[in-house]
């Protein structure tokens, strides 16, 4: 029997049985779907309209075009380097509403921490009764002030389900045409799903579950990684984009990997700030490799650019 050489094209999407599996385009059936995409991105650069969260320090807001991109992006990071901070930073000065989901910190911790930031004040005064409540109580309203779209989900008793988060990023998201949504961290986030299996087995359901909330929800996802040792111990930023522990799939699925290390060789700035590193193990929606100098004021929870 002979076969016809043609080439069949359909103007539109080919419909599947299986409604809830992936959608099939044909080149044709795309063409509309792009030039709406299009005209939304050129109607915001005419208006001067941020197409996502922008990250608070430019440089990093350049490196991906000028905000966070729809997916998964991981941020990897040594002890002490100020993941959370920077992460609790972004989502409070991103423009838009944020969910930040806390699996390590209670969320009176990270209120400390927002305070501290933007009062100027050092962390340590919040915990030594320095402060009188009446001090601690003008910072809180002024911060809830400055930062009226961040919210802070406290999953440290009880395990918030990637339903759960998806139904309460909704509310918090209102008719925003932006969200973001901050995990702390993937690996405490997957181990708090009570559910007997190995490292690799929890962490790689869990990266799936994320991408998977981003594609629903249409906005980025910044997930706080623990490194694994290896990596740690080596010290090469050149070499991040399998530092992740559990799983390599946290990277590898991910939009952008962005890793924090301190600058050891680096003397600490007069007002105590610590030189840290910025680098971009992966970045599908700009160049990687770049470094970024930053400085952090742990006593404060404060990153700048140098």
């Amino acid at each position: 029997m002979e076969l016809e050489n043609t080439l069949v094209v359909t103007p539109e999407p080919i419909p599947l049985a299986d409604a809830a599996g992936p959608r099939l385009f044909s080149l044709a059936g795309l063409v509309s779907d792009l030039e709406a995409d299009s005209r939304k991105r050129y109607e915001a650069k005419r208006d001067g309209r941020p197409l996502g969260p922008v990250p608070c320090l430019p440089k990093l807001a350049a490196a991906y075009g000028g905000a966070f991109p729809e997916g998964v992006h991981i941020m990897l990071g040594g002890s002490g380097v100020g993941k959370t901070a920077l992460a609790l930073q972004l989502a409070a000065a991103c423009g838009c509403p944020a969910l930040y989901v806390s699996c390590e910190m209670t969320a009176l911790e990270l209120m400390r921490r927002l305070c501290a930031r933007t009062s100027k004040t050092f962390l340590g005064k919040y915990k030594d009764g320095t402060l009188s409540p009446a001090t601690v109580a003008t910072h809180a309203r002024q911060l809830a002030e400055d930062a009226p779209l961040l919210a802070i989900a406290d999953a440290t008793t009880a395990y918030a389900s990637p339903t759960w988060i998806e139904e309460k990023a909704r509310v918090i998201r209102g008719e925003s045409a932006h969200l973001l949504l901050v995990i702390d961290s993937l690996h405490s986030w997957a181990g708090s799903a009570g559910l007997e299996a190995s490292e690799y087995e929890l962490v790689s359901a869990a990266a799936n579950e994320l991408r998977a909330l981003a594609a629903r929800l249409g906005c980025p996802v910044l997930a706080i990684s623990e490194m694994n040792r290896a990596s740690i111990n080596r010290g090469q930023r050149e070499d991040r984009l399998s530092a992740g522990a559990g799983s390599r799939k946290i990277e590898y699925g991910s939009e952008s990997v962005i890793s924090l290390e301190a600058d050891s060789d680096e003397m600490d700035e007069p007002d105590g700030s610590k030189p840290i590193t910025l680098t971009f193990a992966k970045n599908r929606h700009g160049a990687k490799g770049a470094g970024i100098k930053l400085l952090f004021h742990g006593a404060l929870q404060n990153y700048r650019e140098a």
